[in-house]
C-alpha cells in the first residue's frame, strides 16, 4: 500500500493549483474592466464563471472518478485545467476568457478526487494526516494567491495570471503520473444522464440566481424563477436518484444524519470566512482620509491577509492530531468557535492593522481545522465506492456557502459608498464581521448534533 511522502506531495500541488485560481484573479479584476471595457458586474462573471463550472464538475467528474479510476479522471481533470488556462491567457476577447474560465473551473473536482486517492492508498493516522495536509493546501492557496496575483498585475500583464495557473497544470500532471498509483476501477455501470442534466440545470440555477440576486434584485421576476427552477430540479434530481440502479449521488447515503449533519457544517465554513475575503481588501485599501482604512495597495493588502492563510494550512494539518485525542465533533465544534472569536475581534477594532491580521490569523486557524474535519468525516463516512462523488458534494456545498458570502457582504458594505462619516463606514465593517461571529456560533451550535462517536 503505497504511503511515500510524493503521493501525498504531488496530489497537494494539483489542489493548490485549483485552489490558487479562485483568487489569483481578484486582484486583476480592475484590470480586466479596463482591457475589455466593461463594468464591475460583467467583470465578476471571471470569478463567477469558474465558481459556476466548478460546483458543476465537482460531484460529476467525482462520480466518474469513483467509477473509472481516480487517477485517469484526476488526470483528465488537470488537462482540462491546463487547455483552459492556455486559451485564457491567449484570450483576445471577453467570451474567449470567459471559455477559459469555465474550462479551469472542471479543476474544483481535484479536491475530491485527490481525497479518494488518498483514502485509497492510505489508512489510520496517515490517511488523516494527509487529509489535513490536502485540506490545509485548499485554504492557503486561495490566500498565498492574493498576494501572487497582486505582484504579477502590478508588475507584469494579466495574461501571465494564467500561464501562472497553466504551469501549475503541468506539474501536476507530471507529478501525478511520476508518484500517484492507479487506482482499481470501480463498477462499471452505464452514466447516469438523467442525474447528469438534472444536476446540472439545479445547480446552475441556484448559483446563478445567488450570484446576481444583489444585482438583479432579489424579489425579480429572474431571480424567483431561477430559484424555482433549481428546486424543481432538485427535488426531480432526488426522485430520479432513488430510482436509479447507478445513481450519479446516493441520495441515501447522503440522508445519512451524521453525513448530513457534515455537509450542513460545510455550509457555515464556506461561508464565514468569505465575508472576510470581500471585506477586508476594501478596509485595507480604503483611504485614511475618509475616515476608514489603511491606504494599501492590492500587494499590500495581500501581505497583511497572509498569515490568515497560512494559518489555514497549519489548522488543516493540526486537525488530525486534534481528532485523534478528543473527536471529531470536540475538534468542529473548536473550529468554529475559533473562528467566531476572530470574527468578533476584528468587528471590535476594524481600524486597527495588528487586530486585523492577529484576528484573522484565527478565523484561518478555524477555518483550516474546520475543513479538516469535514472531508476527514466525509472520506470516513461515505462508501469506500462512492467517495469523490460524496467528496464532490461536499464541495458543492463549500461553493454555495461562498456564493452566499458575495451578496450579503456587498449588501452589507453598501454604505460604505454613500456615508457621510467615518465612524458609520466603520460601523458597516463591524456589521460585516459581527454576521460573520453570529454564523460561527450558529455553526457550534450546528456541530453539537455530530453523533458523539462518529470517527
Amino acid at each position: 500500500m503505497p504511503t511515500s511522502r510524493g503521493l501525498v506531495f504531488s496530489l497537494a500541488i494539483a489542489v493548490l493549483g485549483f485552489s490558487m485560481m479562485q483568487t489569483l484573479l481578484v486582484p486583476a479584476l480592475p484590470t480586466f474592466m479596463r482591457e475589455f471595457d466593461i463594468d464591475a458586474s460583467l467583470a465578476g462573471w471571471i470569478l463567477t464563471s469558474y465558481l459556476l463550472c466548478g460546483a458543476v464538475a465537482a460531484p460529476i467528474l467525482g462520480s466518474l472518478g469513483d467509477r473509472y479510476g481516480h487517477r485517469r479522471i484526476l488526470l483528465l481533470t488537470l488537462a482540462i485545467f491546463v487547455a483552459g488556462g492556455v486559451l485564457a491567457a491567449l484570450a483576445w476577447s471577453l467570451p474567449a476568457l470567459l471559455v477559459g474560465r469555465v474550462l479551469q473551473g472542471a479543476s474544483t473536482a481535484t479536491f475530491p478526487l485527490a481525497l479518494a486517492i488518498v483514502r485509497r492508498h492510505t489508512d489510520g493516522q496517515r490517511q488523516r494526516s494527509a487529509t489535513g495536509w490536502l485540506s490545509g493546501t485548499l485554504g492557503l492557496g486561495a490566500g498565498a494567491a492574493l498576494v501572487i496575483g497582486g505582484v504579477i498585475v502590478e508588475h507584469t500583464s494579466w495574461h501571465y495570471l494564467f500561464v501562472a495557473g497553466a504551469a501549475m497544470g503541468v506539474l501536476s500532471i507530471a507529478l501525478v503520473l511520476f508518484f500517484v498509483p492507479a487506482s482499481t476501477r470501480g463498477h462499471a455501470a452505464r452514466t447516469d444522464w438523467p442525474g447528469t442534466a438534472l444536476l446540472t440545470v439545479g445547480l446552475l440555477a441556484l448559483l446563478l440566481a445567488i450570484s446576481q440576486g444583489a444585482s438583479w434584485g432579489w424579489a425579480s421576476a429572474a431571480v424567483l424563477g431561477l430559484f424555482l427552477l433549481a428546486a424543481v430540479a432538485l427535488t426531480a434530481l432526488v426522485l430520479v436518484e432513488r430510482r436509479t440502479a447507478a445513481p450519479l449521488i446516493d441520495v441515501r447515503t447522503l440522508a445519512r444524519p451524521a453525513l448530513a449533519v457534515t455537509n450542513g457544517l460545510t455550509l457555515f465554513l464556506g461561508f464565514i470566512p468569505y465575508l472576510f475575503y470581500v471585506g477586508l481588501p476594501v478596509l485595507l485599501q480604503g483611504d485614511p482620509a475618509a475616515g476608514f482604512g489603511q491606504g494599501f495597495t492590492v500587494t499590500q493588502t495581500g501581505l497583511a491577509l497572509l498569515p490568515g492563510a497560512i494559518l489555514v494550512f497549519l489548522g488543516g494539518r493540526f486537525a488530525p492530531w486534534l481528532i485523534a485525542r478528543t473527536s471529531s465533533k470536540l475538534t468542529a465544534l473548536l473550529a468554529l468557535s475559533v473562528m467566531g472569536i476572530g470574527s468578533i475581534g476584528i468587528a471590535v477594532m476594524p481600524d486597527s492593522l495588528w487586530a486585523i491580521v492577529a484576528f484573522f490569523s484565527l478565523v484561518g486557524l478555524g477555518n483550516g481545522i474546520g475543513f479538516a474535519v469535514v472531508s476527514d468525516l466525509v472520506a470516513g463516512l461515505a462508501p469506500r465506492d462512492e467517495i469523490a462523488a460524496a467528496l464532490g458534494v461536499n464541495g458543492v456545498l463549500r461553493t454555495v456557502g461562498s456564493a452566499l458570502g458575495a451578496p450579503i457582504s456587498t449588501a452589507v458594505l453598501t454604505s460604505v459608498a454613500v456615508a457621510a462619516s467615518g465612524a458609520s463606514t466603520l460601523g458597516s465593517f463591524s456589521a460585516l464581521f459581527v454576521i460573520g461571529a453570529v454564523v460561527s456560533v450558529a455553526g457550534a451550535v450546528f456541530a453539537l448534533t455530530l453523533p458523539p462517536r462518529v470517527r
